[in-house]
């Protein structure tokens, strides 16, 4: 059946919604659901991922700029505040990219900065000599900047961010009772892997990436103890388990958690 054919279905809400069937009667997915995984409780005839660029995870900093050049559009002068969080969110992304936390480096480093913001706090509430200067050196920071490069860091980083955004939609795979396709549009198949010898496993390498990613991490297609695909950066993996562990019976998948 052809993603074209398609029949009228409710939600239960009294909304009508767009439905396709298979031949068996089984819900005909969405390619759209590789950006956010609907009816994970429904049965369809596949569920469909995609590796998704590191761009992606550069939300918060896209937020922050353009958030930031709207606020300073409304004062009179640049503001060092809104330049600091610029910054750390910035330095924040770019940690996301070059590091990989796994569950016990997370741990540690969420303890190793704890404690410096608690000797920070320390320092400045008993006047520390060396702390106390290093504290009053980071506070008179004049980090500005205009209202202009606000707008102009973050419109790029927008368009990086949509384009992005777009490649998942024509490069995907397709996992589907009998076997795992992967499609590069508008060529259509490129590699399929078959079902019978394989297995789906899920890996969280990174907790940074799997909070900006709201339950990401890799899938690794498995065959005869060989990975053959590996689709990282995918979002909203843990919810995407769901549905892949409906389609393939719940003791075929398993869930990976480096650590």
């Amino acid at each position: 059946m052809s993603e074209e054919d398609q029949a009228t279905g409710s939600d239960g809400s009294g909304e009508e919604r767009a439905v396709t069937r298979g031949p068996a009667g089984l819900e005909k997915e969405s390619v759209w659901e590789v950006y956010y995984p609907r009816g994970v409780d429904r049965d369809k005839e596949a569920v469909p991922v995609a590796s998704f660029p590191m761009i992606v995870y550069f939300w918060p900093s896209v937020l922050t700029l353009l958030t930031c050049g709207l606020l300073q559009a409304f004062s009179d002068e640049p503001s060092p505040a809104l330049g600091l969080v610029t910054v750390g969110v910035w330095t924040f992304n770019l940690l996301v990219i070059v590091s990989d936390l796994d569950q016990k480096k997370f741990l540690i480093t969420v303890l190793v900065f704890a404690l410096l913001g608690l000797g920070a706090w320390i320092a400045h509430r008993e006047e520390f000599g060396l702390p106390g200067a290093v504290l009053g050196w980071i506070a008179a920071l004049d980090v500005t900047l205009s209202t202009d490069a606000y707008f102009v860091m973050g419109s790029i980083l927008l368009v990086l961010f949509v384009v992005g955004l777009a490649q998942p939609r024509f490069d995907y795979w397709r996992l589907e009772a009998n076997e795992f396709v992967h499609y590069i549009q508008p060529w259509g198949r490129d590699q399929s892997v078959p079902r019978l010898g394989s297995t789906v496993s899920r890996e969280v390498p990174d907790i940074l990436e799997y909070l900006l990613t709201f339950g990401g991490g890799t899938l690794l297609i498995r065959r005869e103890g060989q990975v053959v695909a590996r689709i990282e950066h995918v979002p909203f993996l843990g919810r995407r388990m769901i549905a892949i562990e409906r389609l393939l019976g719940a003791t075929r998948v398993k869930t990976v958690s480096e650590s």
